[in-house]
């Protein structure tokens, strides 16, 4: 039986979550590993009322989870899990996705994300009729192992006389995104801080925005993106270097990492060579066409 579940039943959705989700065969990347930050995430989830925590009971046990945060900003949904207690039950998961779906009725997309290990995800994804995205490598950068290098372009901080050149670029880079360029400027100095390369005569070229956590020994290298008429003379690279220069040496760092494309071996080859690692495979997931999406309800 599914239920809608409540903050009455916080630790015991931690406790699942926290089982399953650090097995790679289990795992689903929007969910965080440690114990600490599930809990916050879930209560978050748990007290918004706009999102949604789905436990699936056997009697009044609790045996599965799956968690739903919808964003205000483009009514996107990312899916968290599902879990269960012990073994996968793949007509749980469905029939609690169905539930989501039918609550969502203003999403506009819901978004699967874990690691290639989850066959299960794989094969639920498929069954949902879900669109493959490319598989993108999570990237980790240790400050041992940072190699600076040079920067050969001005790259300042963010100024409010960047705001329109900073949004149009970001939207023509990034026209389907899961992050507003407007809510990137609002959370400048809260959680997020920007970088803006320039050229040689002072215009605004392309920027790097770099996200914090609680963990203060960890930062995300976050979005990057450069005018298409200055792409190929360095401003990308320019702005990267000067991102972790930040991260690693100002605000002290110890561990970057960054997301990329499986497919885009450039950019792969140009992280590697600043001393970035490879953690881990994932897949992407999606399903934005709802009137082609049959649910039970």
């Amino acid at each position: 039986m599914i239920r809608e579940i409540n903050s009455n039943y916080l630790q015991q959705c931690v406790e699942i979550a926290f089982l399953r989700n650090s097995q790679p065969e289990n795992n689903c990347a929007y969910c965080p590993k440690e114990k600490s930050s599930i809990h916050g995430d879930f209560s978050f989830l748990m007290g918004n009322p706009d999102n949604l925590m789905l436990g699936y009971f056997d009697g009044d046990t609790l045996v599965g989870i799956f968690g739903f945060f919808i964003s205000p900003e483009n009514n996107w949904v990312d899916c968290v899990g599902p879990f269960f207690k012990d073994e996968w039950n793949q007509e749980a998961a469905k029939e609690m996705f169905d539930y989501s779906f039918s609550k969502f009725t203003q999403a506009v997309r819901f978004n699967f994300y874990f690691n290639t290990k989850n066959e299960n995800l794989h094969k639920l994804a498929e069954l949902l009729s879900a669109e493959r995205n490319d598989n993108e490598y999570i990237l980790l950068l240790k400050k041992a192992d940072y190699k600076p290098q040079d920067i050969k372009h001005t790259v300042v901080m963010y100024e409010d006389r960047f705001r329109s050149e900073f949004i149009r670029i970001f939207n023509d880079t990034f026209p389907v995104a899961y992050i507003l360029p407007e809510s990137v400027i609002d959370a400048i100095g809260k959680d997020r801080e920007v970088f803006c390369a320039l050229d040689e005569k002072g215009a605004f070229v392309g920027y790097g925005v770099l996200k914090f956590y609680d963990n203060p020994n960890h930062a995300t290298a976050e979005i990057f993106g450069v005018d298409e008429n200055a792409r190929g003379k360095g401003y990308g690279w320019a702005v990267l270097n000067a991102t972790l220069e930040y991260a690693l040496n100002k605000h002290n760092t110890d561990t970057v990492d960054l997301i990329v494309d499986k497919l885009n071996t450039h950019a792969s080859e140009l992280y590697y060579s600043c001393g970035f690692k490879l953690m881990v495979e994932n897949a992407a997931y999606c399903i934005k066409n709802r009137a082609n999406y049959t649910y039970r309800h």
